[in-house]
């Protein structure tokens, strides 16, 4: 799995997590870009802009918190033998996941469920 496509699905994923409980606020999407760059791109010189594309995407096409999580997975799966997807990888992931449920107003009960949902399904990959 290319890094890019692992980017691409946690993207779905932390648009899933910032839609769960309504609506998406700008201020969520920065938030979201930072522990992306903290998280996910740590040594890497890529920018988080990919964050913006993937979001106004989804937000365009109006995709539902489960299409986007199905199609996060879908991705995952597909790439999964493409790049290391290895356990401190999937450990990073749901660690970004985590923390962009946290970091605006605590974890609601619908983004904790997509984040034990994710735990379940990345076991798998």
């Amino acid at each position: 799995m290319s890094k890019q496509n692992i980017y691409v699905a946690m993207g779905s994923l932390a648009y899933a997590i910032a839609k769960a409980d309504g609506v998406i606020q700008e201020e969520e999407k920065q938030l979201i870009k930072r522990l992306a760059q903290e998280e996910l791109l740590r040594d890497e010189e890529l920018d988080t802009n990919w964050i913006d594309d993937i979001f106004n995407r989804l937000e365009t096409d109006k995709i539902s918190v489960e299409d986007a999580y199905n199609y996060a997975i879908d991705v995952l799966k597909a790439n999964k033998f493409e790049y290391d997807f290895y356990d401190s990888t999937k450990q990073k992931c749901i660690k970004f996941m985590e923390k962009t449920a946290f970091s605006f107003g605590g974890i609601s009960h619908n983004e904790q469920s997509i984040i034990e949902q994710f735990k379940r399904d990345v076991t798998v990959l």
